[in-house]
């Protein structure tokens, strides 16, 4: 699995993009905690499933999240600001 961008490379981001690239690097690690706890789970429910099928079962869920959500929403930045809000991240104006 690809590692989250540091900070770093997320304030790097030019222009408008930026929003996009924020909200994405948090629904990417919210994704990643997500799929992380359903591992946990399934591994205690399933305690026969080897560590390879733990894997691929991993990066399926990664794949699924990367074409369903992450790629989409790098395409859609005119629509940052409502998804913030749908994914908890907008910031209140002072």
């Amino acid at each position: 699995m690809a590692p989250d961008p540091s900070m770093d490379a997320r304030r790097a981001v030019p222009g408008p993009d930026r929003a996009t690239a924020d909200l994405v690097a948090h629904v990417r690690t919210y994704s990643r905690a997500v799929i992380e706890s359903e591992l946990r789970r399934l591994a205690r429910r399933a305690p026969s499933l080897r560590r390879h099928d733990m894997d691929t079962i991993d990066a399926a869920l990664q794949e699924l999240t990367e074409s369903l959500l992450l790629s989409r929403l790098r395409g859609l930045p005119q629509h940052t600001a409502r998804l913030k809000v749908l994914f908890d991240t907008a910031t209140e104006a002072p």
